[in-house]
């Protein structure tokens, strides 16, 4: 909006600051100095931007200063951008958020195109393209970069064709910063991808399997080692897989007893998918709860069978053994017994055992098993040697003391033997300094991904393929009551049982399932690809107040692409909700207020018109009954006079007698429509805790809540709106009590119209009556339209023209009829009297109807309204009759 045209609109305002509540367009156009179409043309937007009220009164216009805050001053609150669009893509609308980022003033932009703002120089043009192409109905979102001072912000925009108030068509368009959001959401991908690159980089095979033995993952390098692919073992027993020969060592004492897996065997064979047995050496580890308990078990399986054989054969051939020894890529220590392990001494060793431990050759078959052991490792190494002893084999892990003082990770698998008759230790040790590593690093990786879903202000889960929870963080906790440990490891709807209290589906199930009836479960889901979103009202699960969440599910990928498990998000988005629906009911009320006005001008009698607006108003807030309770006179000893009621139940509009109207003046324990008389202002109250005279008589009728709004007349309480909910203790917003004040107002307004219509009334009858016995023309002449109305039956007997002829419009007034010599010496007396203010008294001369010349004798005076402005003159035109 250009200088102009803010300064015309601004005219426009100053107009009622001179004392005058409501002006017509003439008034407006006189007292700014512009063209009544121009003003016309402004008045339409000032209306629209709600600075000004338009009401009816007969056929003609009247404009007020608007009291009412517009709605759009909440949404300046809002940290998001908000722009509202005619349908003609002009501004008609924007909050501070928009401002600020365009660095302008609402004044400024109002009614400009979106070309003037070059929108696509700052938000690019697939947003403007998008919202050109929004049809009536149609939401559409479009992502858009912002780069300001050097830094780039990421909005996503959504464009919203609706219909406002009076049902006036706009595009909606918010702006929503998600710059934090995209960067937490690529940190998840990045850390997911990184733990699943480093866990399947392994090349040795890493199995998870659960108490009973049932094989819950398997890493890729299975189809390398096996043949078999990972979903082909996953769900069997991993005993199925064992040679019949190995399998009794890990069984606790009989046959026929349960494994004890936590026994599993240093190195055993395994069946292939081709059916071939292979030489597996492992390394398990039990999972523990924090109660201790078993959860499940890890275990790391290196294929050795190829080492297994090269041991084989070299038993039988002392020079293929030597070139085996030498040639191996793990370090080999052959030890001969003495009297235990303790005391065995070093007989061989090969060249990459020299380079582990830095020693040479010689100088290690010096050493001891004590002199390579840290002494802080000594009790596990005693354990170690004790199991190893019992079991003629064992696998473990420790640290070697080199000959500068380091310490190197090592893995040996020992096993005892015979050789030459003497009982012999052959340990296979490997330097497992990377695999420390790898494994830390997917440690890291793990608690990085549980810390990031841990302090995601949002509730998080996360389900296995076989519907298990994986992942369970602290905002969750927080929602449902169930703490992690409760819940990990479940499955069979288990967080539905959490968060619903019974065994059902969730929208995670969907994206396993691909099940179209879980669907059917939500209200308007949305499917984005392989991820689908929901809205959904449902009961806390808690505090078991109604909420309203955003759900989202989504697929977990490997680095194959297979899904590998669920995330499922919620997020409170109660407060909007609530937010939305307190607007809705606003503007319902609003609407019905403004319905209730129209019809209040064309009602005949007051009853008529306070009816009208109860029906309106109870039907918009959805409450049982509308009454409105006329304050009885003080000498009355009742506090209600007469009743009028709106009943939901029963649609009786009409004269009642409602409970609150029982209740009588001064009783002992006051009552709560006294409280209203007294303290003028507005109550609402639960009726349990009204005092007990107002529940004796509102409970029985079944109401549960009551909100009582002052009428008032001037600086008198006229009477009371009250709203009576049957239906629950309903809890009324601010928004809605300030609009049903607002709708007192309207009615208390329509009071004062019908009481002082009756008073006009009978003041006009008896002005008629007095003007008809007044020798000569009692007339008035309205300023707004210079018609002149007369207030008696003389006009034909001085001018010789008819009542018929003035209604027919042949003449409006007296002026045609003067003399021209006299006329412009009366058109001057009047308006000196206008604007003094003052009575004025003239002769001159008319040409009646007959051509006859007759002199006349004018008195009149002006007539101001409330705000000292003139609207009117009245006066009495006399013949002077010749003596």
């Amino acid at each position: 909006m250009d200088s102009g045209s803010s300064k015309i609109n601004q005219d426009i305002l100053d107009t009622f600051t001179r004392g005058k509540k409501s002006l017509s367009i003439s008034d407006i156009s006189r007292l700014s100095g512009h063209h009544r179409h121009t003003v016309a043309r402004y008045l339409d937007n000032l209306v629209s931007s709600g600075r000004l009220e338009m009401r009816r009164h007969g056929q003609k216009k009247k404009y007020y200063l608007s009291d009412i805050q517009p709605e759009s001053s909440i949404l300046n609150f809002s940290p998001h951008m908000l722009i509202i669009l005619n349908m003609d893509l002009t501004i008609r609308w924007a909050n501070d958020s928009f401002l600020r980022m365009m660095n302008t003033t609402i004044e400024a932009i109002s009614n400009l195109g979106i070309e003037a703002l070059h929108l696509d120089s700052l938000f690019g043009p697939d947003l403007v393209a998008a919202i050109r192409m929004v049809r009536p109905g149609e939401t559409r979102s479009e992502e858009a970069r912002i780069v300001s001072d050097e830094k780039e912000t990421l909005y996503l925009f959504t464009i919203s064709s609706v219909s406002f108030f009076q049902e006036r068509p706009a595009l909606v368009i918010t702006g929503e910063d998600i710059t934090e959001k995209k960067a937490l959401q690529d940190a998840i991908r990045r850390s997911e991808s990184n733990l699943r690159l480093i866990t399947e980089s392994v090349h040795d095979m890493i199995i998870r399997w659960e108490r009973d033995g049932t094989i819950s993952y398997v890493s890729p390098a299975c189809e390398l080692l096996t043949g078999y692919v990972s979903q082909e073992l996953m769900g069997k027993i991993i005993s199925e897989f064992i040679h019949p020969e190995d399998l009794p060592r890990f069984q606790n004492g009989n046959e026929g007893e349960s494994v004890n897996w936590s026994r599993l065997p240093s190195s055993f064979r395994f069946r292939t998918q081709k059916g071939k047995w292979i030489w597996f050496e492992t390394t398990t580890t039990p999972r523990l709860s924090e109660t201790g308990d078993i959860l499940d078990y890890i275990s790391v399986w290196r294929d050795i069978t190829a080492w297994l054989e090269a041991e084989t054969k070299l038993a039988l051939s002392e020079e293929k053994y030597r070139r085996l020894f030498e040639g191996a890529k793990d370090a080999i220590i052959l030890m001969e017994l003495t009297e235990n392990l303790k005391h065995a001494r070093f007989r061989e060793v090969n060249n990459l055992t020299c380079q582990l431990t830095g020693y040479t050759y010689q100088e290690f078959l010096t050493l001891s098993l004590s002199d390579i052991i840290p002494k802080s490792m000594k009790d596990y190494f005693d354990e170690v040697i004790r199991k190893f002893m019992d079991n003629e084999q064992g696998f473990f892990e420790i640290d070697l003391v080199r000959k500068d003082g380091t310490l190197v990770p090592v893995e040996v698998n020992a096993h005892l033997f015979s050789l030459q008759g003497k009982p012999v230790v052959l340990a296979i040790t490997r330097d497992i300094t990377e695999r420390r590593k790898n494994e830390a690093a997917i440690r890291e990786a793990h608690q990085r991904l549980e810390d990031i879903l841990e302090f995601l202000p949002d509730p998080v889960f996360v389900l296995d393929t076989e519907g298990k929870a994986t992942a369970w963080n602290r905002a969750m906790e927080e929602l449902t009551g169930t703490k992690k440990e409760d819940i990990i490891g479940k499955g069979d709807y288990a967080c539905a049982v959490a968060f619903y209290h019974q065994n059902r589906p969730v929208l995670a199930d969907y994206i396993l399932h691909r099940d179209e009836t879980v669907l059917l479960r939500y209200n308007n889901p949305v499917i984005d690809g392989d991820r689908v979103t929901v809205d959904v009202q449902t009961l806390h699960p808690v505090t078991k107040n109604r909420i309203w969440l955003w759900i989202k599910a989504a697929p977990i990928y490997n680095l194959t692409g297979d899904i590998i498990g669920v995330i499922e998000t919620l997020r409170d988005i109660s407060d909007r909700k609530i937010m939305e629906l307190e607007i809705r009911k606003q503007n319902a009320i609003f609407e019905a207020l403004s319905r209730a006005a129209s019809d209040i001008l064309q009602s005949s009698t007051f009853e008529d018109a306070a009816l009208r607006t109860l029906g309106l108003i109870g039907e918009a807030t959805s409450v049982s009954r509308v009454c409105l309770l006329e304050k009885a006179p003080a000498s009355s000893l009742q506090l209600i006079k007469s009743e009028l009621e709106w009943n939901a139940k029963t649609g009786i509009v009409g004269r009642t007698r409602s409970p609150l109207s029982m209740r009588q003046k001064h009783e002992q324990d006051g009552s709560v429509i006294e409280d209203v008389f007294t303290q003028e202002k507005t109550i609402y109250s639960l009726v349990r805790d009204l005092r007990e005279g107002d529940r004796r008589i509102l409970e029985p009728e079944g109401v549960k809540s009551v909100l009582l709004v002052p009428i008032k007349i001037k600086n008198d309480i006229w009477g009371v709106v009250g709203f009576l909910e049957s239906n629950g203790e309903r809890i009324w917003s601010r928004k809605e009590i300030n609009a049903l004040e607002i709708g007192s107002s309207l009615i208390g307004s329509a009071l004062m119209r019908f009481k002082a219509g009756e008073r006009l009334e009978k003041s006009e009858k008896q002005f008629r009556t007095l003007a008809q016995n007044i020798p000569g023309i009692v007339f008035r002449v309205s300023l707004a339209g210079s018609d002149m109305e007369f207030y008696n039956d003389h006009l034909e007997s001085v001018t010789g023209y008819s009542a018929k002829e003035l209604a027919s419009g042949q003449i409006t007034s007296l002026i045609p009829l003067i003399f021209p010599d006299d006329k412009q010496r009366v058109v001057q007396a009047k308006k000196e009297s206008i604007k003094t203010g003052e009575p004025y008294e003239i002769e001159y001369r008319i040409i009646d109807k007959f051509g006859h010349i007759r002199v006349m004798s004018e008195r009149g005076r002006p007539v101001a309204d409330e705000t000292g402005l003139v609207v009117s003159i009245d006066g009495i035109i006399q013949e002077i009759k010749p003596e």
